[in-house]
């Protein structure tokens, strides 16, 4: 017996030392797996990635059931795209080395978000791409004329960054509800010559101080009733 425990000492004594001294590997535990059902899925179109890590994602199976691994362990929130019009954003706690079993996931009606990009004096975006960060939508190609539907999304709010040749880079923030269809109006930067400044703005716009073309800068610009806010004509807010 005393044997026994002698030697049970010395096995917990070693295991503090080699964790003290480096020795002991941690790096299951910095990770776990989170497993769960959507209780609607389309699998030719569903998957379920992290929000701020879109590279850790999963498929989902023909029976709405997912296993996310490579998850950090901590808290985590999954970005769950179910169907082409159904969606869901979902905070989870992942144990480090273990399994978080989530009950029945219900999909909610998605959001889109309609870009229009546009360059100073009409130049081409044909060659552009928008990403929204920390999701799976990335390097998403803009039709010629600048435009581009990105969803299905869960709600929430996302920055949008737009990458056309030529221009500098653009990020803009923009949120969506359930079932919202959101216009979001990206206007690119110019660089020298290309300031709206200099090369004008589209008829009924306003060249900002910083060299954007907008719908307007001050209230004056707006109809009765509106005033000016993020260089668009709106109803003003409720007091």
């Amino acid at each position: 017996m005393r044997q026994t425990a002698y030697n049970l000492t010395m096995a917990l004594a070693f295991a503090v030392i080699a964790s003290a001294c480096g020795g002991f590997d941690n790096t299951p535990f910095r990770t776990g797996v989170i497993r769960g059902r959507l209780t609607e899925a389309d699998p030719s179109v569903a998957l379920v990635s992290l929000v701020g890590n879109p590279d850790v994602r999963s498929t989902v199976a023909g029976d709405g059931t997912f296993v996310l691994e490579g998850v950090p362990a901590g808290p985590v929130e999954l970005f769950i795209v179910a169907s082409a019009n159904k969606a869901v954003r979902l905070p989870v706690m992942v144990p480090g080395g273990g399994s978080a079993r989530l009950q029945d996931v219900m999909p909610r009606a998605a959001g889109f978000l309609n870009l229009h990009v546009r360059a100073p004096a009409r130049q081409s975006v044909e060659d552009g791409q928008v990403s929204l960060m920390g999701t799976p939508f990335q390097q998403l190609q803009l039709q010629d004329d600048g435009t581009l539907r990105v969803g299905p999304l869960p709600e929430g709010c996302y920055t949008v960054e737009a990458s056309v040749t030529g221009f500098p880079v653009k990020k803009t923030e923009a949120c969506v509800k359930e079932s919202e269809s959101k216009e979001v109006r990206i206007q690119l930067p110019g660089g020298g010559d290309d300031d709206c400044s200099i090369s004008g703005c589209e008829q009924g716009e306003r060249c900002s101080t910083e060299g954007r073309c907008a719908e307007c800068t001050l209230d004056e610009h707006c109809a009765p009733g509106l005033t000016c806010r993020d260089e668009r004509c709106q109803v003003p807010a409720a007091p």
